[in-house]
């Protein structure tokens, strides 16, 4: 097992590799590092380490001459956890490596835990959901009680043991009141912060937890304060995928992405290793007697083509003519929107096939031919499926359908190009496809024509079909 070095740490990027040793300044006991848990490159990591024979935590801080600072401020705020009687993982040692090139603060493993993002798995029922995020939100409430907020306040920074809830991350601590609770105002503002995400994946938890919530606090005129909440968590909502848009074309722990005179790829960071081949040569295999032909057109192809252990769906944007290239090459690729797009409606909770890459030739600033993978996702197209069979079976499907229109009202997003073979029904759940002109609108006025004309297309879908088309307003008016 090789011993760690910072120096080689920081030009490794997101690339540092476990396992390894790490001698400590001071003490006798080496970390052995198991797993890299978290990578901020050049700045911070986290590790699964081993430690006088247990399993811990190790936090690690690189920058030059900010080490200690930050090293102050993560204590400063399990301090403050701790004296607010709120559980927290205990520091078991605060120090420096060997060469004092990086701090370390040793925290003990808190296991087994649950992290939230885990409560949406199978083994748990919306009521085991529920009853769990309502004691977190249990916790945010004594938060502000006693004046304090957690500044990055998102599902990783809770962990669920025994019934426990653990607060975790002190350096997103801030004392905000110190003669007593936080205020209203600032209350309902952190508070959306966490309740954001739930409100594009199970937005009818919002009101139950926000009584959770009152009922720590002791406030008087809720209704008021949840009419406040939801004004708080639709900004919130829009700076999410403002912020998650300027991500989208750059190295992150989720993404690879690599950019030269001739080519630009991004490719999810999970599935590279799978896809390179492919990304390499992208038209042989296309092309190719294994792939699934699914459409040739004259300005795109789409292909099923299954590699290493991913079947996805590929779709070539072709050059018309050198004329359509010229236009195309000034532009913004149709393969890169609908990569942008994928990702942007994850976080307004809608369902669309799982982008894996998107590949654009280039020569220099102009773009070329493009594609665009996702994962294959199998199902009858919307208007096949409410033909077929009886309706009256079809309402939960038809609900989640009127449930995408809505999320994309919350976050100002029109479709584009909303036809019936343009969802998907999954296991009963719709998924939606085509997102190459699909749009982020600015403009309220603007979007609510567009968001009229998403709706007047997809309804157009069933103008043979009265009963069909009258379900669906019926639920949108609902």
């Amino acid at each position: 097992m090789d011993t760690f070095r910072v120096s080689e740490y920081l030009k490794a990027g997101r690339s540092i590799k476990a396992p390894f040793f790490l001698p400590l300044r001071n003490h006798d006991d080496v970390l052995q590092c198991e797993q890299v848990l978290r990578i901020v490159p050049g700045k911070r990591a986290v590790l699964l380490c081993k430690w006088g024979g247990h399993q811990v935590v190790a936090k690690l801080f690189f920058r030059p001459f900010q080490i200690r600072r930050h090293m102050k401020r993560e204590l400063a705020g399990i301090e403050a956890l701790t004296k607010a009687g709120i559980t927290t993982a205990r520091i078991l040692h605060t120090g420096y490596v060997m060469d004092e090139s990086a701090g370390v603060l040793i925290f003990e493993y808190v296991q087994p835990a649950v992290p939230i993002e885990n409560l949406w798995g199978p083994e748990y029922s919306y009521e085991n959901r529920v009853e769990l995020l309502r004691q977190v939100v249990v916790v945010l409430a004594r938060l502000h009680d006693k004046g304090l907020v957690q500044s990055d306040l998102h599902f990783k920074n809770f962990l669920l043991k025994d019934k426990t809830v653990y607060c975790i991350d002190g350096s997103a601590i801030d004392k905000v009141s110190i003669n007593g609770p936080v205020k209203v105002s600032a209350s309902l503002k952190n508070l959306a912060l966490f309740l954001c995400p739930l409100s594009t994946r199970e937005p009818d938890l919002i009101k139950d937890l926000f009584v959770a919530y009152t009922n720590v606090r002791g406030w008087r005129g809720a209704d008021a304060a949840f009419v406040r909440l939801g004004r708080h968590i639709e900004l919130r909502q829009k700076q999410r995928i403002k912020a998650k848009a300027r991500k989208i074309f750059r190295n992150t722990s989720e993404v690879i992405c690599k950019k030269s005179f001739r080519r630009f790829m991004v490719c999810k960071r999970s599935e590279y290793s799978a896809m390179s081949a492919f990304l390499d040569n992208p038209d042989e295999m296309l092309d190719g007697v294994d792939a699934l032909l699914l459409k040739r057109g004259n300005t795109s192809t789409v292909a099923r083509i299954k590699t290493d252990h991913l079947d996805v769906v590929v779709k070539r944007y072709n050059i018309k003519s050198f004329l359509h290239g010229l236009r195309k090459s000034f532009l913004e690729s149709r393969a890169s929107k609908s990569w942008k797009n994928a990702l942007l409606l994850s976080i307004s909770g809608i369902v669309t096939p799982k982008p894996i890459a998107f590949l654009e030739y280039r020569f220099g600033p102009f773009r070329g031919k493009a594609y665009f993978i996702c994962e294959y996702v199998e199902g009858p197209r919307a208007d096949n499926f409410f033909r077929d069979g009886n309706l009256n079976d079809k309402h939960a499907v038809a609900r989640q359908i009127t449930g995408i229109f809505k999320r994309l009202a919350m976050s100002n997003i029109s479709h584009g190009d909303m036809k019936g073979s343009n969802i998907i029904i999954n296991g009963q759940h719709p998924v939606l496809l085509d997102l190459d002109a699909m749009c982020i609108h600015s403009s309220s006025r603007l979007f609510a024509s567009a968001h009229r004309e998403d709706i007047r297309r997809f309804l157009n879908n069933w103008l043979d079909s009265p009963e069909i088309s009258n379900l669906f307003v019926k639920l949108h008016k609902g």
